[in-house]
C-alpha cells in the first residue's frame, strides 16, 4: 500500500505540465484549422514561449513539461515507426548514409575550431560542437559528465543549441519552399543541420509527411553516432587528466548515451514490414504520433527562457549562429553533391 501511494505520489507533480503542454496543443490543432499553411507544431511552439515569457507559470508545470520533453517525444518516435517499413528505411541508401558522417565528423571539427578562436570557457565549445553534430541537447547532457562538464558550462551549452533550434523550425521550411526542395532531399537537410530531435521531426513534417518521414530516418541514424562519440571524448578527457578511463566510462554512465528509443522506432517498422500491424492500427499510430509531436512542440515551446538566452551573451550565440550557418551550408551542398532527391 505504502508503494502504491509513493508511486501515486511521484506521478502527481508531472500531471500539470503535461496537462498544460496538451491543452496548447489541442488548442493549436484547433488554430491551425484557420491559419492556412502556418501549422499547428509552429502555433503550439509559439503559445508556448509566450505563455512562458509573458505569464508567471508555477515552478509545478516544470516537471511535466521535462516529461513531455524526455518520455512523450520517444513514444512519439516509436510510433512513428508504425508508418514507415524497413523497405523505405534502406531506400535512403549509402548516400544519405555518408551524409551524416561528414557532417558529424564537420560539426565537431569546427565547434572545437570556433570556440577556440571566440576563448569559450572551458568545455562549452566541446559541447557546442557535439549538440550541433548529434542531437542537440541529449548529446549536451549525455557527453557533459564525460568531460568534467559544470553544470552552468552545460547549461550554456544547451541554451545556446535550443536557440538556433526555434530559429531552424521556422526558417527552414521557408528556405525549403524558396530553394524548391523535394521531400527527401529537405528531410536529409532538417536531418543533418537541425539539432534536437524533437525539433527535426517537427521541421520536416511542417515541410510534410514525406519529408518528415525521412528527416526522422536521417537523424535517428545521426542519433546512433552519440554513443561512439562519448567514448571518444571520454577517452580524450580521461587521457588528458592522466586518470584511468574506467574513472570517466562506466558503463552505467555510456549506457545513458544510448538511444534505446531509437530500437523501438525499428522494431515498429519491422513489424510494420512483416504485415504484422493492421492497416487501421497504423493509421492510429502515426495519427496519435503526429498529434504528440505537436504536445512535444509546446513544451519546447514552454521550456525557452528568453531572458536567460539573453544572458548568455554574443560569444557563444555567436560560436552557435556560425556553425549552425556552416552546417546548414555544407549539407545541403552534400545532398547536391551525392544526388540526393
Amino acid at each position: 500500500m505504502t508503494t502504491l501511494r509513493n508511486r501515486r505520489a511521484d506521478s502527481v507533480p508531472l500531471l500539470p505540465g503535461f496537462a498544460l503542454a496538451l491543452a496548447i496543443a489541442l488548442a493549436a490543432r484547433v488554430v491551425a484549422r484557420f491559419t492556412g499553411p502556418v501549422p499547428d507544431v509552429l502555433i503550439a511552439l509559439l503559445a508556448g514561449i509566450a505563455l512562458t515569457n509573458f505569464v508567471r507559470l508555477p515552478q509545478a508545470v516544470r516537471p511535466g513539461v521535462r516529461f513531455v520533453l524526455n518520455k512523450v517525444l520517444r513514444t512519439a518516435i516509436i510510433l512513428l515507426g508504425a508508418g514507415l517499413t524497413l523497405a523505405s528505411i534502406v531506400s535512403l541508401g549509402a548516400a544519405t548514409l555518408w551524409l551524416v558522417l561528414i557532417c558529424v565528423c564537420v560539426a565537431i571539427g569546427l565547434g572545437l575550431v570556433l570556440a577556440r578562436f571566440a576563448r569559450l570557457p572551458g568545455a562549452v565549445g566541446t559541447l557546442i560542437g557535439a549538440g550541433t553534430a548529434i542531437c542537440g541537447g541529449t548529446a549536451i547532457l549525455a557527453i557533459g559528465p564525460l568531460i568534467d562538464a559544470t553544470d552552468e558550462e552545460i547549461a550554456y551549452a544547451v541554451t545556446t543549441i535550443f536557440t538556433f533550434n526555434i530559429i531552424a523550425l521556422i526558417v527552414y521550411p521557408l528556405l525549403g519552399h524558396a530553394l524548391h526542395l523535394s521531400p527527401i532531399a529537405f528531410g536529409s537537410w532538417a536531418g543533418t543541420a537541425v539539432n534536437d530531435t524533437s525539433v527535426v521531426v517537427a521541421t520536416g513534417y511542417v515541410y510534410g509527411k514525406i519529408a518528415g518521414a525521412t528527416a526522422t530516418i536521417v537523424k535517428l541514424t545521426r542519433t546512433l553516432l552519440l554513443v561512439p562519440l562519448a567514448f571518444t571524448l571520454g577517452t580524450a578527457y580521461a587521457t588528458r587528466r592522466g586518470g584511468g578511463l574506467g574513472d570517466t566510462l562506466s558503463a552505467r554512465t555510456l549506457s545513458k548515451a544510448i538511444p534505446w528509443f531509437v530500437l523501438g522506432f525499428a522494431g515498429m517498422a519491422l513489424l510494420n514490414s512483416v504485415g504484422a500491424l493492421p492497416a487501421v492500427v497504423t493509421h492510429a499510430m502515426t495519427q496519435l504520433a503526429g498529434f504528440l509531436i505537436v504536445v512535444v512542440l509546446a513544451a519546447v515551446g514552454l521550456n525557452v527562457d528568453v531572458v536567460k538566452i539573453g544572458r548568455l551573451g554574443l560569444r557563444p550565440l555567436g560560436v552557435g549562429l556560425a556553425l549552425a550557418l556552416i552546417m546548414a551550408i555544407i549539407s545541403l551542398s552534400l545532398i547536391t553533391t551525392l544526388h540526393i532527391r
